[in-house]
């Protein structure tokens, strides 16, 4: 029996200027390759209502609220914030991604904070490192989204936030951790306009420095279920294989409580399958079909 696909609402429409546009459809191909899940966008959710959201499993948040980092904070309304709300914690699930993990000031507060599992915000000892290149840590043991998968993989060109403060009163479970360095901060190998961040620093009395910082987690809001996944800034994170395990999974979970999908399989003749690896489809026949 083909089992129902699971049905994903990604809500987007405002992140800042430095995100590649094709994360969106980037994310949403992914879910969909899989053959598990079916994938709406909308662009615009100021107005949404409880009706809108009822026939979903899951929302796929990538929101920021700016344009830039020092643009106001543009939120949903209160209501549109309540109704999402209440549809996770209604028993439904939520993937919080990237940077949309990013406190909202002031419009998401305590609530917010409640819903992602998180506080981090650069107002309240939150920071970028300076690295861009890192090895990520997957604690195998932990959840059934990590069960089986790489204990740790390299990713190139992304972000890393540290000092994430995980709520205290969530029950948490750290799906995969980052280790923050104080080597990492060496200004001689940091981008020019990090240097101006970072040289009047203390590195050794940051908080958090030489410990290993929370990059994907999950834990219950109401009845419904949260993963957040705070890496996945560059095209070529999410291209990884074992990103793509780790973030198809964490959404299955998350729409519906349970991991059925295995991770990409690329041994023998599955090497020439194209990203995101779960359709049955090679890089020739993808050149073919996309004439470059």
């Amino acid at each position: 029996m083909i089992e129902k696909k699971l049905k994903v609402l990604l809500i987007t429409g405002i992140v800042t200027s430095e995100h590649d546009p094709k994360i969106n459809a980037m994310l949403r191909r992914m879910l969909e390759s899989t053959g598990r899940f079916e994938v709406k966008i909308t662009e615009e959710f100021r107005g949404a209502t409880a009706d809108t959201l009822k026939h979903y499993d899951a929302v796929l948040v990538n929101y920021d609220g700016r344009q830039t980092h020092t643009s106001p904070y543009i939120g949903w309304g209160r209501e549109t914030e309540q109704a999402f709300y209440d549809f996770v914690a209604s028993g439904k699930g939520v993937i919080m991604f990237h940077s949309s993990l990013i406190k909202g000031e002031p419009e998401l507060a305590e609530e917010f904070v409640k819903l992602s599992g998180c506080d981090f915000s650069f107002m309240n000892g939150g920071r970028k490192s300076p690295k861009l290149e890192f090895q990520v840590d997957v604690n195998v043991d932990a959840h059934p989204i990590t069960k089986g998968l790489a204990a740790s993989w390299l990713t190139p060109q992304d972000d890393f936030f540290v000092n994430v403060r995980l709520d205290p009163e969530s029950d948490i479970t750290v799906l995969a951790t980052v280790r923050d360095s104080a080597e990492d901060y060496d200004l001689s190998k940091a981008q020019a306009h990090r240097k101006r961040e970072l040289e009047s620093l203390d590195v050794n009395n940051l908080p958090g420095i030489n410990t290993d910082q929370p990059v994907a987690w999950t834990h219950a809001y109401g009845h419904g279920r949260v993963v957040s996944i705070f890496i996945g800034h560059g095209i070529d994170t999410i291209r990884n294989k074992e990103f793509v395990a780790l973030f198809c999974r964490s959404a299955e979970w998350a729409a519906c409580g349970k991991v059925t999908l295995d991770p990409p399989n690329l041994d023998n003749e599955n090497r020439y399958r194209v990203w995101p690896y779960y359709a049955d489809m090679t890089i020739h026949e993808f050149a073919k079909w996309t004439e470059y």
